[in-house]
């Protein structure tokens, strides 16, 4: 497949996430997990896009965009470096710890061209006043179809054509301890994924399971699955004996209340 094409098809990939994106809200398309397996899927390796976007899903699980900070883009993060993987055969762990970069590079270009869908906001205000509802109807799809996914879309098409066969060139000239370092590297990304993740989630009522859990999975063995289970039936267990006390706690006041009706 030549980089033409590749980019050709990965712009069509990222177009329609962009597209379902805009559709459905906020669906969660635009995540590692699901575009990592539609980019392999294009590309003719549904599997290692399904595994190195479940290794990003746990990179980018914990990054959002809180004030004016600017997290790097998980969608394009993950499409280049899957696609790397697929056609060039870049190492795996070098393209996961590159994805942050890359991420960040698209997300600032994406920054610089948000201007443009930006100018067309004093258009919806103005066919809104005016009550032109076809003009307005006509804005709103060409927003939904064209101005918003085209751009980006444009972007990734540019990224791949001039990046990703680069990649591969870079990748097999490095040394075998850089390769090393990338690789440490990309295991300390998913660390940090997950640390971030669970200082937002944090409290201290939930706290001690978080160490249950790391009991369960490094001293005593169990599986992902096992621990799942586990975690669900004391979820259920709690919520029953808190739906009991409040049960328990609101009948005296029904009951105090029924006594003086019968006063009365």
């Amino acid at each position: 497949m030549s980089a033409i094409q590749a980019a050709i098809i990965l712009t069509i990939v990222n177009y329609l996430v962009c597209l379902l994106d805009n559709c459905m809200a906020w669906d969660a398309t635009w995540r590692p997990l699901f575009v990592g397996w539609l980019t392999g899927l294009a590309l003719g390796d549904a599997k290692t896009g399904l595994i190195m976007g479940a290794q990003l899903e746990a990179i980018y699980m914990g990054i959002s965009a809180i004030g004016g900070v600017t997290p790097s883009d998980p969608m394009s993060g993950t499409l280049i470096p899957v696609a790397a993987v697929i056609l060039s055969g870049v190492d795996q762990s070098a393209a996961i710890a590159l994805a942050i970069p890359v991420g960040t590079l698209i997300q600032y270009v994406n920054t610089l061209i948000s201007p443009i869908q930006l100018a067309f906001l004093g258009l919806y205000d103005k066919y809104a006043a005016e009550n032109d509802q076809k003009k307005y109807v006509f804005l709103h799809y060409l927003y939904l179809f064209v101005i918003t996914p085209l751009p980006r879309a444009l972007v990734i098409f540019v990224a791949v054509w001039l990046g990703v066969g680069n990649l591969g060139g870079i990748s097999s000239a490095m040394p075998v301890w850089l390769i090393n370092g990338l690789d440490a590297a990309s295991g300390m990304l998913v660390a940090v994924g997950f640390g971030i993740l669970t200082s937002m989630i944090w409290s201290k009522k939930l706290g001690i399971f978080f160490f249950v859990g790391f009991v369960f999975a490094e001293l005593i063995g169990l599986s992902t699955m096992g621990i799942a289970i586990i975690a669900l039936a004391i979820a259920i267990s709690i919520y029953l004996v808190e739906s009991g006390l409040k049960k328990v706690q609101q009948a005296p006041a029904v009951s105090d209340s029924n006594h003086e009706e019968d006063l009365f």
